[in-house]
């Protein structure tokens, strides 16, 4: 199984569900920045996720443990 740690935003919308546009939206109020999450890949037109940093933003971000804990 090939295991990779950037793959390109259409790879990860197809994969997440997610949308491009969300994406942007996040971008663009803050919450995801270029260089970090999304990469721009010098010769490639479309942009790339950075899987390692969407993990850690998610992990820092989650909702506390809604049994309490």
């Amino acid at each position: 199984m090939l295991s990779l740690n950037c793959v390109p935003i259409s790879t990860y919308c197809k994969e997440t569900g997610e949308t491009s546009d969300a994406i942007n939206k996040r971008i663009q109020r803050a919450v995801w920045h270029e260089g970090v999450q999304v990469l721009k890949v010098d010769g490639v037109k479309e942009r790339w996720i950075d899987l390692d940093e969407v993990s850690k933003w998610a992990r820092k971000n989650k909702i506390k443990d809604y049994r309490g804990g």
